[in-house]
């Protein structure tokens, strides 16, 4: 019996889910595996070679959960001979919805996403021979596995639900050509076991640090679908790293859901995220070090005197919602406006005009227009030069669904323009600052007379400076191309303006130093 080993991986949301995909393209990779990372898009054509797609969901918003449902069925069509795994936080909150939409997707629940990790292992048990094939496929006498089949055989291995497989199980025996179906338990304690060695779409290699939340904000989902927090232990987070820089990575991106809440067992006792970053710059020499996103209440005045070392990056993306004290409250957020603003003042005192992200939640119930100008006038005293604007999304299960009185959609919408709009003028403004001077980056990648827009002649190369500013260098076609992942030093030149506006990721002009 044959079978195509092409996995095809689709990631949605966060940092920590591309990151958790990373972790399982190299466990089929180091089985034989022919990975895809490329996203598919209506345009391409249908691919018969693909044997198994995974699908890593987000549910941060109803539209996050709408895009999880459009790419299933994108998935489902442009991958005919395909199971689908649909893992993530949409998978964990609403499973029967994704069950219902094709016999060919298996739903795996984000708390369970480690058992990932076995199905490369599972596959090669299902293919040993004919006769330990599952019954209906060994009766069909297939030569090669049917989608139907081989996600019903995944559904058994991930899920348990064949009550007579548990009964064979709970008597100590396998059902023909499967290994011992995990439980969800079984992975639920396992959340890092998806840790990349071998990055295949990103240039900057991660390692998740943290999972889970404690907080209960009112609006948000993820602390239901990921759990409490948990922590890596802090030997093996220093092990990863170490593992990193004597790979050749230039840099390190921590994340996780809160990573504030990192509370690591290091030695007899256990460690935050000031002292796991101090462990972790003692222990290295060369490897640069920057965090996926951070809570206010994260920068302490440790924390603070800690990111001075020149080799965390100046740039810092902070949770911050709103910048309405009373909407905070009402979010059961754990700061205020203050706090936020002096995270600000302590991470500008301790890095020269770093890079300050934030998200931001507009048309929360009851966020009046005086609310909304809070929070915009909060951006500016702060010195924020980034914002990333979502319109406010009732989550079912969380307290703010019921929440009183409902802002119109028209309304938030015009906040989101309003937020957009500022945002431009401000990064804008910051990347003009820095033209002229040059700033070390890390080379992202190539791309040639086919990329959009690349004079003849030329090709064009893509990097991320330390302070996250992302630029495009025209190189002549005869000139030495970086290495994806190689640092570099880069002059900036000006920002892309128009392309800032469109919320387009490559926003500056550069040049090789």
């Amino acid at each position: 019996m044959a079978l195509n080993k092409t996995v095809h991986f689709e990631t949605l949301g966060c940092r920590l889910n591309q990151i958790e995909t990373e972790g399982t393209a190299e466990f089929f990779y180091e089985r034989g595996w022919s990975v895809q990372m490329a996203s598919a898009a209506a345009r391409d054509a249908e691919d018969p070679s693909v044997a198994l797609c995974v699908l890593n969901t987000c549910a941060v918003t109803g539209k996050a959960e709408q895009k999880a449902r459009r790419t299933i069925n994108l998935l489902l069509k442009k991958f005919p001979a395909a199971a689908l795994i649909v893992t993530g936080c949409y998978a964990q909150l609403s499973p029967e919805q994704i069950a219902a939409m094709d016999e060919r997707a298996v739903v795996l629940p984000g708390k369970a996403k480690s058992a990932l990790s076995k199905v490369p292992e599972f596959l090669e048990g299902f293919l040993l021979a004919k006769q330990n094939a599952p019954k209906a496929l060994k009766a069909a006498g297939q030569k090669t596995f049917a989608p139907e089949l081989l996600a019903a055989a995944l559904r058994e291995c991930l899920q348990s639900q064949d009550a007579a497989h548990e009964k064979n199980l709970s008597q100590g025996q396998k059902a023909p050509g499967l290994l011992s179906p995990p439980s969800i338990g079984d992975y639920a304690s396992e959340p890092f076991a998806l840790n990349p060695k071998t990055f295949f779409a990103h240039s900057r290699s991660s390692i998740k640090i943290q999972d889970g939340c404690d907080n209960c904000c009112s609006f948000c989902a993820i602390h239901i679908a990921r759990g409490k927090s948990v922590s890596i232990p802090a030997s093996l987070a220093l092990e990863r790293v170490v593992a990193l820089e004597e790979a050749g990575q230039s840099e390190v991106v921590l994340t996780g859901v809160n990573i504030g809440q990192y509370k690591g067992e290091w030695q007899d006792g256990t460690v935050g995220i000031a002292e796991l970053l101090e462990l972790i710059l003692e222990r290295t020499q060369k490897i640069a070090v920057r965090f996926s996103s951070i809570y206010p209440e994260t920068v302490t005045e440790r924390f603070a005197e800690v990111i001075k070392n020149p080799r965390v990056r100046p740039h810092f993306h902070i949770s911050v919602q709103s910048g309405s004290d009373e909407i905070l409250k009402r979010m059961n957020r754990r700061y205020t406006r203050q706090t936020v603003i002096q995270a600000c003042r302590r991470l500008k005192e301790a890095k020269q005009n770093p890079f300050l992200a934030c998200d931001i939640i507009t048309g929360f119930p009851g966020e009046t227009d005086d609310g909304f100008a809070q929070t915009l006038s909060l951006l500016k005293e702060a010195g924020f030069v980034n914002a990333h604007a979502f319109p406010y999304s009732p989550r079912p299960g969380t307290a703010a669904a019921n929440f009183t009185p409902k802002i119109p959609e028209r309304v938030k919408d015009q906040r989101v323009a309003a937020l957009n709009e500022w945002s431009a003028q401000a990064k804008i403004a910051y990347i003009n600052s820095f033209a002229g001077t040059v700033r070390p980056a890390i080379s992202e990648s190539v791309h040639g007379l086919a990329a959009k827009n690349v004079p003849q002649g030329k090709k064009l190369l893509r990097a991320t400076t330390d302070n996250f500013i992302h630029c495009e260098i025209l190189l002549g076609q005869e000139a030495a191309s970086p290495q994806d992942g190689q640092p570099i030093m880069v002059k900036i030149l000006a920002a892309k303006e128009d392309a800032v506006r469109q919320g387009a990721e490559w926003e500056a002009l550069a040049e090789l130093a």
